[in-house]
């Protein structure tokens, strides 16, 4: 059962809470109670972690609650590489890489040229200026204490029978009342808004008077919310494969299924026009049966445990689908390893990496428990017949990627939770433009969501054309893409609207060549899905 899927990119101010929150965007005074966090010491050592080699590392004191400073303190993780020139240093470049729940200590080393790390896609110039910060934001990671329900993860079901729409909603209902008896006292905490406010302590506990900022997918919302709670401490921003600026509600969350359905229309076609080595089908909907009746096989068959993925079903595959349709310049790999699954031929040694459902997640890189408590920021429907609709229209219409997983019930309909403030509808008064990133195709985060955040706060629009991916700037290795960055954070360049082309759908090649080749040379682990308890992909 896809229940073994490990679960791998919002608020206004709280100015009437205390006298120290009247102003947040100010230097907290000596005789203020938040003054104690904005003024500590900062204690940083190498990191200890194998996975953080040549950074250093430190915690941050914060309040729990904003509204009681003397109360209950918590700590935030942060790392920390250091401007490779010193003398042209202009700041730190706080990162945080989405999720919500994803941890964020590593982002430097993809960022910068850092031998230690062996796998870092980095020489960003931005690394030649910034101190690079990373965070395990509140509740995750290293940061204590971390939200843990002890629930487990929830059963996923991309095209879910009534049976297990079922199962899911009793699921959904049980974790939810797990959590809140667990960790009751941290849920109303776990936001947007106390993350954003976590940022300008640390900004000020590091002695910076700005803060630039760089965020992807879910962290670009939060990098909004900053900007709208403090606007005079924000310097320069990137706001990478953008969400809306209204937060990541139930309805954003929508758009991904419809999104992967556009991407698998592209690939349906691209291997219908190279059925001569793949022999899908010559028309794209005849792909899709073919995949379909896949999928189907493997929800009665899933594989055994002669494979390298024993117990590989039909919601691996479907996930798989809808994920690997994304990235139009590695199509030829996908097909090679959905030929084998089509044909129900063992699958080689190796191939598992290239499940982006199945793999395991590499590290410890993702709180799923606080992407759940962030997500109940927003309002979701208390009605079950809302889900029940909406779950067999996602089931037959957009089975594929997040297939029904944000249509079905989520524990968030179920919170009791009282929430101190509502979620922040993010603005820009008083801050520089920045630069938004969207990705025409883009799944994850619809490309008309990265639309609308650029609108809304009236910043010029990076759009990656003709590509599936998520998080462009040090990811995708775009030239057009990092030189306009690095443009902007480094050279101070106005940013302006420009559109860069994506990478170009891949050369075909038979299944078993492509193999042949894979077992020469083995790909990395893709990197993990990132799924919320219910299942989806985060953001």
């Amino acid at each position: 059962m896809a229940a073994s899927v490990l679960t791998a990119a919002l608020t206004t101010s709280l100015a009437a809470a205390s006298p120290a929150a009247a102003d947040p965007a100010a230097p907290a005074p000596a005789d203020t109670a938040l003054a104690q966090f904005y003024d500590q010491d900062v204690a940083w050592a190498p990191c200890t972690e194998a996975e953080l080699p040549g950074l250093e590392c430190a915690d941050i004191e914060v309040p729990l609650d904003y509204a009681d400073p003397g109360g209950t303190r918590i700590t935030v993780a942060v790392s920390r590489g250091t401007a490779d020139d010193a003398e042209r240093r202009r700041g730190i470049l706080l990162t945080n890489p989405g999720g919500p729940g994803g941890h964020g200590r590593a982002v430097p080393l993809s960022l910068a040229d850092n031998p230690a790390a062996g796998w870092a896609l980095g020489d960003t110039r931005a690394a030649e200026v910034y101190d690079i910060i990373g965070m395990d934001p509140r509740g995750t990671g290293a940061s204590s204490p971390r939200v843990d329900c002890g629930a487990g993860p929830l059963p996923f079901f991309t095209r879910p029978t009534d049976a297990e729409f079922s199962a899911m909603t009793r699921a959904a209902v049980d974790y939810q009342r797990t959590c809140e008896r667990t960790q009751g006292d941290l849920l109303p905490h776990m936001s947007t808004a106390n993350t954003a406010r976590d940022m300008d302590v640390i900004r000020a506990a590091l002695g910076e008077e700005k803060l630039n900022y760089l965020g992807g997918s879910y962290g670009t919302y939060l990098g909004a919310v900053y900007g709208t709670l403090f606007p005079e401490r924000m310097d320069r921003s990137v706001l990478d494969s953008a969400t809306r600026p209204e937060g990541v509600s139930r309805d954003a969350l929508m758009g991904q299924a419809p999104a992967f359905s556009a991407n698998m229309d592209r690939y349906a076609a691209w291997l219908a026009e190279h059925d001569d080595l793949y022999g899908f089908g010559t028309t794209a909907d005849d792909v899709r049966e073919t995949l379909d009746a896949t999928s189907a096989r493997l929800r009665e068959e899933p594989l055994g445990e002669d494979s390298p993925m024993p117990g590989y079903e039909n919601n691996f595959f479907d996930m798989d689908i809808g994920f690997h349709a994304r990235f139009q310049a590695s199509w030829d790999a996908f097909a090679s390893f959905q030929w084998f699954l089509v044909n129900d031929e063992p699958l080689p040694e190796g191939y598992e990496t290239l499940s982006i459902a199945y793999s395991p997640v590499v590290g410890d890189t993702f709180t799923p428990d606080l992407q759940t408590a962030v997500l109940c920021e927003t309002e979701w429907p208390g009605r079950l017949s809302v889900y029940r609709e909406d779950s067999r229209v996602y089931r037959e219409e957009h089975p594929y990627g997040s297939g029904a997983g944000w249509a079905s019930p989520h524990p968030c309909a179920f919170s009791t939770v009282d929430r101190p403030e509502p979620a922040v509808d993010a603005e820009r008064d008083g801050y520089p433009r920045g630069l938004v990133i969207a990705g025409e195709l883009d799944a994850n985060t619809p490309y008309e969501d990265g639309v609308a955040m650029a609108e809304r706060l009236d910043n010029p629009l990076v759009t990656v054309a003709g590509d599936g991916g998520h998080g462009f700037y040090h990811s995708f290795g775009l030239p057009c893409v990092r030189d306009a960055v690095d443009a902007y954070l480094v050279d101070g360049e106005a940013p302006a609207d420009v559109t860069c082309q994506g990478l170009p759908p891949a050369e075909p090649a038979p299944a078993a060549e492509t193999a042949e080749a894979f077992a020469q040379e083995p790909a990395e682990p893709v990197a993990p899905l990132l799924l919320p308890a219910t299942g989806g992909s985060g953001v």
